[in-house]
């Protein structure tokens, strides 16, 4: 796999792909091989990371740093090859760079890539799209869990949640064998227990709650704006009112409430 033909097949926005590929003509990816290579390795992600940027230097539209996770992530298109995983999977999960492109951009309006962050788990082989939602492999306290997390063009109807879960106890079961008794977790404020008073008893959201069984209350958190309200902002009066969840969850944050990340296991 080489960078020009996952920008194609993730339908990478033309202005990015352009500018990705402008950059990587002209630059040596063995200057930082141990920095992406050091991507597959859970523990060193982080470390990896931050000597990538220190390398990179200034980065000021985060070009580069895009540039090296595509790279990243068409390297390990050989360890799916050898663990037989197919090119759905694959070119499924790797499509969050053009969503989370897509996500920045009706937020600010600019085709920006910021989540450079979170995407050492893509480009490390450590997570997954199956299906409807993703799946991390995280190490946990000398264990690994299967991490949940939920993409922000999910259909989250609970038969199209019930087929991903399915999925993905084949997937680990067929390609990762000694995780086929993996505890699933998830750590999120769709998991607050509030949520209950906010929505009614066919809710989606509600109907996805109710599969874990939450064991930790978590900390208090206001990434959940972004989702649900499309900015950033943490001025609460000025938050839209276009669904009852969010007329209800803008009610509760003016009266003083908050929303906390819960964490619950796969029941």
């Amino acid at each position: 796999m080489n960078i020009l033909t996952l920008c194609d097949r993730i339908n990478l926005q033309p202005e990015i792909k352009s500018r990705v590929i402008e950059f990587t003509n002209g630059f040596d990816f063995n200057l930082m091989n141990k920095q992406l290579k050091d991507f597959q390795n859970y523990e060193k992600m982080s470390e990896a990371l931050a000597e990538l940027q220190t390398i990179l230097g200034e980065d000021t539209e985060k070009i580069k740093i895009l540039a090296c996770m595509l790279k990243a992530s068409a390297d390990v298109y050989e360890i799916y090859k050898e663990k037989g995983i197919g090119d759905e999977i694959y070119f499924a999960t790797m499509k969050c760079y053009t969503r989370f492109i897509d996500e920045t951009y009706r937020m600010t309006g600019k085709l920006y890539f910021d989540r450079y962050w979170w995407t050492t788990r893509q480009a490390g082989c450590h997570l997954f799209r199956i299906g409807e939602l993703e799946y991390e492999m995280k190490h946990i306290d000398g264990d690994i869990v299967i991490g949940i997390h939920i993409p922000s063009d999910v259909d989250f109807s609970p038969s199209a949640i019930n087929d991903s879960l399915v999925s993905a106890r084949q997937f680990f079961s067929n390609h990762y064998p000694e995780l086929s008794n993996a505890e699933y977790r998830c750590h999120s404020w769709l998991l607050d227990r509030q949520l209950k008073e906010m929505l009614n008893d066919s809710s989606n959201i509600l109907s996805f709650q109710n599969r874990f069984e939450i064991f930790d209350e978590g900390e208090v958190g206001t990434d959940f704006i972004e989702w649900l309200y499309n900015t950033k902002t943490t001025d609460y009066a000025i938050l839209p009112e276009d669904t009852s969840l969010q007329r209800n969850m803008k009610k509760h944050l003016l009266s003083g409430g908050v929303i906390r990340n819960a964490y619950g296991r796969l029941k």
